[in-house]
């Protein structure tokens, strides 16, 4: 499976910002959408999160960046099939971090 990774910069602290990538991606209007049968495994000491679903496996974990800000490092596994479209992917996983954590 080709990956990619890039970070997402936080205006929050890390527990905080894990506390809303929790409860993000517990909700019905998270990435549920593109693959129903994603699971999400939370690690509370690492402040990271492994997603397993059908069509892609994830790995995200905050990190602190300075005393109010920190980091969401995210590596993606893809298919073959859906690698050509890898930027898009990123694009609407950013989109949506980004206005869960706000």
């Amino acid at each position: 499976m080709p990956k990619f990774d890039f970070e997402i910069p936080v205006p929050l602290e890390s527990q905080n910002a894990f506390d809303k990538i929790k409860t993000f991606l517990n909700s019905e209007h998270s990435f549920k959408k593109f693959d129903p049968k994603i699971a999400c495994t939370f690690d509370e000491v690492q402040k990271s999160c492994q997603l397993n679903g059908s069509q892609f496996k994830a790995q995200l974990k905050v990190k602190n960046d300075s005393t109010d800000k920190s980091k969401v490092h995210i590596e993606v596994d893809l298919p073959f099939t859906l690698s050509l479209f890898k930027g898009k992917i990123k694009e609407e996983i950013e989109k949506a971090f980004k206005k869960a954590l706000t």
